[in-house]
């Protein structure tokens, strides 16, 4: 499989960079990666973080970075991971088990939530082209609900629409 990482970094954490890149070049097969960070970042952060990996500048929500790097990644394939966070031994076998379609999408199961709206976004993977037939994440703000988990919603139902197959997948613990 042709797979990227996006590397979601809101909070500018440099040292959690460093650690993602080390955990992806460690159990991982020479893959590409990019950092996505949030529009209030400067460009003297923008230009130290692009030293590490190739960087975008998105929006100040979640799902604009996810939006940014899904049009950005240049892999057939986005596996979606926070700054900061470490990828688990095995996880190409994971994929390569669960994923017999581009219509599949999979995230991880962790604290027992195995629904893709509430679930952790930390670890999620999905192809390039089929995110780009079903559309961007909506981009909310200021609600009284979970912004990000109502826009997975929004975006879940696009998807099913599609044929997405969503895949919880218990062992692709990010820590």
């Amino acid at each position: 499989m042709d797979v990227g990482f996006l590397i979601l970094c809101p909070d500018k954490n440099i040292s959690g960079l460093r650690n993602t890149l080390r955990s992806i070049e460690s159990h991982s097969y020479e893959r590409n990666s990019i950092c996505l960070v949030g529009s209030d970042t400067s460009k003297e952060e923008c230009l130290e973080i692009n030293k590490l990996c190739k960087t975008y500048k998105g929006g100040s929500t979640f799902t604009s970075l996810i939006n940014l790097g899904m049009k950005s990644i240049a892999n057939e394939w986005a596996f979606i991971i926070f700054s900061g966070s470490r990828l688990p031994v095995y996880i190409e076998k994971k994929w390569s088990s669960f994923c017999q379609t581009n219509k599949d999408i999979l995230f991880p199961v962790i604290d027992r939530k195995w629904d893709f709206v509430d679930g952790s976004f930390n670890g999620v993977l999905i192809n390039k082209k089929f995110f780009s037939s079903i559309g961007d994440f909506p981009d909310i703000e200021k609600y009284d609900i979970n912004d990000f988990a109502f826009s997975k919603l929004l975006w879940a139902y696009d998807a099913l629409d599609f044929g997405a197959n969503f895949k919880a997948i218990i062992g692709m613990n990010i820590k």
